[in-house]
């Protein structure tokens, strides 16, 4: 599957791009498609998800995809942290 070459990548154009059925994704990643689902619609997800998803999101499509250059994963935790004034 062709995917434009830029620097930024959502996690939506990376789902709606995917050259496999989201069951085939589940399988490659070891990811439960419903949690696949929450994901794709914007939804938290551990930390080890997140990267267990960027890890076969790089095979598939043959680039290196890292959570600096996918937007558009929440993590659980993170959105509080990055708000929480420091101490």
């Amino acid at each position: 599957m062709w995917l434009e070459d830029k620097d930024i990548y959502t996690i939506q154009e990376l789902f709606e791009g995917l050259p496999i059925a989201i069951a085939e994704l589940a399988r490659q990643s070891g990811i439960n498609e419903v949690t696949l689902a929450r994901i794709r619609d914007g939804k938290a997800t551990r930390l080890s998800t997140r990267n267990k998803l960027i890890i076969a999101l790089s095979r598939i499509y043959g680039r290196q995809f890292t959570p600096k250059n996918v937007t558009g994963i929440h993590v659980q935790g993170q959105e509080e942290q990055e708000t929480k004034p420091a101490a």
